[in-house]
């Protein structure tokens, strides 16, 4: 089977990401759009924390941290990331970047694959709409908001990988977890994409709309027609790579 044009370019710009691995450079100007709440920028190496204040130019090596009740907006030259509270991330090479803490939302452009590390895992996001946390495995939740759109597991973050481990596409509403070593996904498991979309701050809570709104709207329209009355388990964080929570909210007490 001759493989299409634009499979080849994929295949091409991960296998420039994935082999520059570390020795990658800090390409482009990356910005903080938004902030709101105490956002705060630290320096390489512990150095001086200041606050992030909108338009401030992030330069290589500084990290992002939000408090408790805090957003903030980081802008690549393409595309978005977006973090929730008490999260702790550092913008990394091409756009992508280091999730140490909290929770974030990524939006990869087209034709884009950017490398996102947790404390221990990497891991190659194709082009779309995700959220990510950071769990307590040391590895990463992966949501797909806006797909299908694939992701690759590649190693260890002082030990990559020599070629990429493992790949897993998703479709809108599905969820994976990248274990602590970045060699293996967990099981896919499908979450209810229009309640997420409905209540979540990384969503609701910026000045501006996702790029892709309309869309995933329309996506978790169709999935909850498709999953009604199916179930109403969360699926929450994972301590260990054996497995991760799910949590059966308690039903209402009838009157």
């Amino acid at each position: 089977m001759k493989m299409s044009v634009k499979r080849g370019l994929e295949i091409a710009v991960l296998g420039v990401i994935f082999f520059a691995g570390a020795e990658a450079s800090f390409a482009g100007t990356m910005t903080i759009g938004f902030s709101q709440g105490q956002v705060l920028l630290r320096e390489a190496d512990g150095g001086k924390i200041q606050f992030a204040r909108k338009g401030r130019s992030i330069t290589e090596g500084e990290t992002v941290v939000t408090g408790e009740n805090a957003l903030a907006e980081v802008r690549p030259s393409a595309g978005l990331w977006r973090l929730g509270r008490r999260a702790v991330f550092a913008p990394g090479a091409d756009g992508g970047g280091r999730l140490l803490a909290g929770t974030a939302l990524a939006v990869v452009p087209t034709g884009l694959i950017w490398r996102v590390e947790s404390s221990r895992g990497l891991v190659a996001l194709g082009a779309g709409t995700w959220i990510l946390q950071a769990v307590d495995n040391e590895g990463l939740k992966l949501i797909c908001l806006d797909g299908p759109a694939e992701a690759v597991a590649l190693g260890e973050v002082k030990a990559p990988a020599s070629a990429p481990m493992r790949r897993v596409k998703l479709r809108p509403g599905e969820l994976v977890f990248l274990l602590p070593e970045g060699k293996v996904f967990g099981p896919v498991v499908t979450i209810f994409l229009q309640e997420l979309f409905a209540t979540s701050r990384l969503v609701l809570d910026f000045p501006e709309e996702l790029p892709s709104a309309r869309r995933i709207k329309n996506l978790a329209t169709a999935q909850a027609d498709q999953l009604k009355g199916v179930t109403n388990a969360l699926v929450g964080g994972a301590e260990d790579a054996k497995g991760f929570q799910l949590v059966v909210p308690k039903a209402d007490k009838k009157k």
